[in-house]
C-alpha cells in the first residue's frame, strides 16, 4: 500500500512538472530563463513624402539582392529585413491620407492600427504601463493645407480629434518614465514578459502544493515531514516568483539619453522651440530612438510609432541640402513650388538633397536596428522580438503617388518572419478598377497591418471584418505573401 502512495506522489509532482530536482527549478527563475519567451512588441516607423523607386527597391527579388543608393545604409542588415515592392495604399494616390492612412489601412476614418492595439494590449491582465507612445521629429512643422484637403498630422481617434506625438524628447522622456528618470535608480517596473514568465511558473506551483497536501493526508509521520520540507522548499520559491522581477540591466541605463546636454528653454512659439530647430534634428532622433528602446526594454509599453517629419515635412536636414523635405521631394518643380518645370540645374541640386535626405532617413533606420540589436531582452534581443515596420505614406516622391511604397519588415524572427529576402507583389493580385489606381495590379498594404494584428494577438477590430482596413481583391491573405 505504501508503495503505491508513493507513485501516486511521483504521479501528482510529473503532473505538476516537478518531478526535476529542486534545484533545476531554482534556476528556472533567472533574468533570461528557458520558460515563457519574450512578449512581442511592434515599432511603426515613419519616414515622409516618398521615395525615388529606382533607388529604393532592389531590382533582384529572393535572398540575393543589392539595396541602391537610398536603402544601402540598410545593407549590413538586409539578411534581417524584409524589402517589399509593388504595394499600394488603396484608394488614395496623393499623400492628403498621410500616415493616417498609413495605419488605418484604408481612407476610412478610424481609430490606427497602434491606437488600437495600445488598448487591446492595455485589456490582458498585466497591461503595460503606456498604452503606446507616439515619438515625433519635428511631426508638426508644415506647411499648406486648406480645411478641405488638410495635411494631417500622424494617429489619431478621428479626423476631429487628433493624437499628436511628442516632438520634445525631454518631455517624452519625462512622461515615460516619470521618477526612474529623475536619478532614482533602478526600476521596480516589472517587466510584463518577466511577470507573464512568474505567473506561469505560479501556476505550477500551486498545482503542485495543492497536490501535495492532498497526498499527505494518506502518508505517514514520517514521509509527511519529508513532504512538509519539501512543500515549505515550493513555498519560498513561490514567494520569489511573485516578487517584483527586476529588468535588465539596459533598462537601468539612462545615461545614454541625453550626452549632448540638450536643452529647451521656454518659447512662446513652440514651433520656436530648440526641438523644431534644423540643425538640431539628428540630436533630436537619437534621443527620440533612445526612448523608444528603453520604453522597451523597461516594459513601458509593447507600442511605439516614431515619426520622422510631417507628411508636408517643412524643414531641411541640416549638412544635406538647402531645401525643406517636402520641397525637395517635388524635385521637377522650381524651388519653393509643387508644381512647374524646374531649369535642369533647379532640377538637380533638388534631387541631390533628396536624395540626400533618404539616405539620411535609412541611416537612421539602420541605427534603431543596432540599437534593438545590442539590447537584450527575456529570451533574445528586442530586435529578435519587435516587429519593426518601416514605411512612408507614398511611394514615389516625385510626382506623389502612393504607388510602390518603401514598406520593410525587420527583426521579429522569433515571431517567424522570413527575413532575409526582397520581394515584389506588381502582377501578383488582381488589377485595381477604382479610379484612384485604375490599371494598377499592386498588392493593398492593409494584409500588412493584418499580419501584425496576428502577431500581436489582437483580432480584426470594427468596422473592419478579414483585413485592417482595405479589403478589396488586392488585399490577399497575408499566409499567401511569404512573409511569415
Amino acid at each position: 500500500m505504501r508503495t503505491i502512495e508513493r507513485r501516486g506522489i511521483l504521479k501528482g509532482l510529473g503532473a505538476a512538472a516537478l518531478a526535476a530536482p529542486l534545484g533545476q527549478l531554482f534556476r528556472m527563475h533567472t533574468g533570461r530563463a528557458a520558460g515563457a519567451g519574450a512578449l512581442p512588441k511592434v515599432v511603426f516607423f515613419y519616414t515622409p513624402c516618398g521615395v525615388e523607386p529606382q533607388l529604393w527597391h532592389p531590382t533582384q527579388t529572393g535572398a540575393n539582392f543589392t539595396l541602391p543608393r537610398m536603402s544601402a545604409p540598410l545593407a549590413p542588415y538586409q539578411s534581417e529585413c524584409i524589402f517589399m515592392d509593388g504595394i499600394s495604399m488603396y484608394p488614395l494616390t496623393d499623400h492628403q491620407g498621410g500616415s493616417q492612412q498609413m495605419l488605418a489601412g484604408d481612407e476610412q476614418d478610424v481609430e490606427t492600427i497602434d491606437i488600437q492595439l495600445g488598448k487591446f494590449l492595455n485589456m490582458g491582465s498585466s497591461p503595460p504601463p503606456i498604452q503606446m507612445l507616439e515619438l515625433g521629429i519635428q511631426s508638426r512643422i508644415s506647411k499648406g493645407g486648406t480645411p478641405t484637403v488638410p495635411h494631417p498630422h500622424f494617429t489619431r481617434h478621428s479626423l476631429a480629434q487628433e493624437v499628436f506625438a511628442e516632438d520634445n524628447p525631454l518631455a517624452a522622456f519625462a512622461a515615460t518614465f516619470g521618477q526612474i528618470a529623475m536619478g532614482m535608480g533602478p526600476t521596480a517596473t516589472t517587466s510584463p514578459a518577466a511577470t507573464l514568465q512568474a505567473l506561469q511558473q505560479k501556476s505550477v506551483l500551486d498545482t503542485a502544493t495543492q497536490d501535495l497536501k492532498s497526498l499527505q493526508a494518506k502518508l505517514p509521520n514520517s514521509e509527511k515531514n519529508k513532504i512538509d520540507a519539501y512543500a515549505t522548499s515550493l513555498v519560498n520559491l513561490q514567494r520569489s516568483l511573485t516578487a517584483p522581477i527586476s529588468t535588465s540591466a539596459s533598462c537601468n541605463d539612462f545615461s545614454h539619453f541625453n550626452p549632448t546636454g540638450f536643452a529647451v528653454p521656454q518659447v512662446g512659439d513652440p514651433n520656436q522651440a530648440s526641438y523644431n530647430q534644423t540643425q538640431y534634428m539628428g540630436v533630436v532622433a537619437d534621443m527620440q530612438m533612445e526612448i523608444a528602446r528603453l520604453a522597451l526594454a523597461c516594459g513601458r509599453t509593447r507600442v511605439i510609432t516614431i515619426l520622422f517629419g510631417h507628411t508636408n515635412a517643412h524643414n531641411p536636414i541640416s549638412g544635406l541640402g538647402p531645401f525643406g523635405v517636402h520641397d525637395a521631394s517635388h524635385y521637377n518643380a522650381p524651388p519653393g513650388q509643387l508644381t512647374g518645370n524646374a531649369t535642369q540645374a533647379q532640377k538637380d541640386a533638388k534631387l541631390a538633397a533628396w536624395e540626400n535626405y533618404r539616405v539620411w532617413y535609412a541611416q537612421k533606420l539602420a541605427q534603431f536596428i543596432g540599437m534593438l540589436k545590442a539590447t537584450p531582452d527575456v529570451t533574445g534581443t528586442l530586435f529578435d522580438n519587435t516587429i519593426l515596420m518601416h514605411s512612408s505614406e507614398l511611394g514615389n516622391g516625385g510626382p506623389h503617388k502612393t504607388d510602390r511604397i518603401p514598406y520593410v519588415f525587420a527583426g521579429g524572427s522569433a515571431l517567424g518572419f522570413k527575413l532575409g529576402q526582397a520581394i515584389n507583389f506588381t502582377g501578383s493580385v488582381p488589377v485595381f478598377t477604382g479610379a484612384a489606381h485604375a490599371g494598377i495590379a499592386n498588392l493593398a498594404h492593409s494584409p500588412l497591418l493584418t499580419l501584425v494584428c496576428n502577431k500581436m494577438g489582437m483580432p480584426i477590430p470594427a468596422p473592419f471584418t478579414t483585413q485592417f482596413g482595405y479589403s478589396g481583391p488586392q488585399a490577399v491573405d497575408f499566409k499567401m505573401l511569404g512573409i511569415v
